[in-house]
């Protein structure tokens, strides 16, 4: 299926978009059905496992080996299930309503946005220590790294892959060709902030549709790898290696107010409008040349002809 360039028109198919329209809406039943739902499924299955073997997390420490570590991964595995099945079930939709392969992922812009985003949260991380340090019961703790820590950012990967196939592979590509490029943005974007950015209030929701719009344009420009390296870098980076989401997991705690960077969490707003800032600075550079060309053009508007 041949894909239009960015920036050309749509076609005015109107029995095509309303196809298009319904599609989506099987799409995002069956993405409900397969990864929220079957993340609860799993989640009950495990807890009336845990309840049958009289196991919970102020007895788990006296259970078996093998039982302790069944319950200290059952999260880990839930996640690396559900986001299997997830991206199966993405690249099936797109084989039964032949949309073709995503577009073509180059693993060296997937590496550098992967840096960037890390990047970007080393820096917040920095900035937020700050503030931290003024705290009196400031937690700086030595680095720690466990056995654990490679699974646990395959599964950020996984997770960023996942998400991506679905939100660009496949309801990104599915618009595209029927709607143009902005609104296939936007609507990839919003069923990105409605699965990610709700939990977090009305800072969270607009930083996720942020993030999402950034990947659809790194979609559109380098490929699926540039998107999951981003979100990877950026995941990895808060929710492994810099402490943001707390626990055992974190190899060196630099920030311990919030654990929720894209909102600020209990840090209050203005750590998540930092982290707005920085992404409307980012989507500011991915469209710097259409923005130089947008002033002189409302100019000209003024004048007469």
């Amino acid at each position: 299926m041949m894909k239009p360039e960015r920036g050309a028109k749509a076609p005015r198919d109107g029995r095509g978009r309303l196809r298009a329209v319904g599609r989506l809406a099987l799409a995002a039943l069956a993405w409900l059905a397969v990864s929220p739902g079957l993340q609860a499924l799993l989640a009950a299955g495990f807890g009336a496992l845990f309840r049958a073997w009289g196991i919970d997390a102020a007895n788990a420490h006296l259970a078996p080996g093998w039982a302790r570590t069944v319950y200290a991964w059952h999260g880990s595995l839930i996640t690396l299930l559900s986001c299997l099945v997830a991206a199966a079930v993405a690249l099936a939709l797109r084989r039964a309503w032949r949309l073709g392969a995503p577009r073509k992922a180059s693993l060296g812009a997937g590496a550098v946005c992967a840096a960037i985003g890390l990047g970007a949260a080393v820096l917040t991380a920095t900035l937020f220590l700050l503030t931290d340090s003024l705290r009196a019961d400031w937690p700086l703790s030595e680095p720690r790294f466990t056995a654990g820590l490679p699974a646990l950012l395959l599964l950020s990967l996984l997770g960023a892959l996942a998400g991506e196939l679905f939100g660009k592979g496949f309801v990104y590509d599915l618009l595209r060709p029927r709607f143009g490029h902005l609104p296939a943005t936007l609507c990839a974007a919003l069923l990105f902030a409605l699965a990610t950015g709700l939990g977090g209030g009305v800072i969270g929701a607009v930083n996720a549709l942020l993030l999402g719009a950034l990947c659809c344009l790194l979609y559109e420009r380098r490929g699926l790898a540039a998107p999951v390296g981003l979100r990877w870098g950026w995941s990895a980076a808060n929710l492994l290696l810099l402490g943001f989401g707390g626990g055992d997991s974190a190899v060196y705690r630099l920030y311990a107010v919030s654990e929720i960077p894209l909102t600020g969490g209990d840090a209050g707003p203005a750590c998540g409008l930092w982290a707005t800032l920085l992404l409307c600075a980012a989507l500011a550079f991915a469209e710097r040349r259409s923005l130089r060309g947008l002033l002189p053009r409302l100019r000209n508007r003024g004048r007469p002809a």
